[in-house]
């Protein structure tokens, strides 16, 4: 019976040495695992995290040359803006010089016109004045007067026509070289 006491103490021994190494190649087994999931879970998120800062840097050069972008556009708008504020100010002094010119010359009409109402009509002695000669003189001195009012108002209309043409081209200029040029871009951008 010792001899079969023996052969169980030692086949449990046995069994139990098998299940101990057994237990231990486990435990090997899944730190081993362990660590290599934890080596891929720390690749992928150093992985991760290089990815999002590689997208936040090319987000930050996407912003950086947007704004130099609209800096310049705005730069050029502005350039573009002051290049017509000087054409147009060079047409109002035109205008100005022109509207002086155009005044001085009716001064010189209305000048002529008194002097010609100014006349007395001739007396031819030994003749009496002619009724027809002076209601000729009448006529003639009331056509020089509406010439005279006509011409101030032909120039006043001018000068208000040439005002508003001036004006009309100092928009046109802004909107076809600084507000479309701007509209264009921000459309190039969708």
């Amino acid at each position: 019976m010792t001899r079969i006491l023996i052969a169980a103490v030692l086949t449990l021994g046995a069994a139990m040495g098998v299940r101990a190494w057994n237990a231990h190649l486990i435990a090997e087994g899944y730190a081993q695992g362990s660590k290599a999931v934890r080596t891929e879970w720390n690749t992928a998120e150093a992985r991760r995290q290089a990815d999002e800062m590689e997208a936040a840097a090319l987000a930050s050069q996407r912003q950086a040359e947007a704004e130099r972008l609209a800096r310049e556009a705005e730069q050029t708008k502005q350039l573009q803006a002051e290049r017509n504020a000087h054409v147009q100010a060079q047409r109002e002094a035109g205008l100005r010089s022109a509207l002086a010119r155009a005044e001085s010359r009716n001064r010189g009409l209305l000048g002529t016109i008194a002097q010609l109402n100014a006349r007395p009509v001739v007396d031819v002695p030994g003749t009496a004045p002619d009724a027809r000669a002076a209601a000729f003189a009448h006529e003639a001195t009331t056509a020089r007067e509406l010439l005279g009012r006509c011409s101030g108002r032909y120039a006043e209309l001018g000068a208000e026509a040439d005002g508003l043409r001036i004006q009309v081209m100092g928009l046109q200029d802004y909107v076809t070289t600084v507000a479309a040029p701007a509209a264009l871009g921000a459309s190039d951008g969708l």
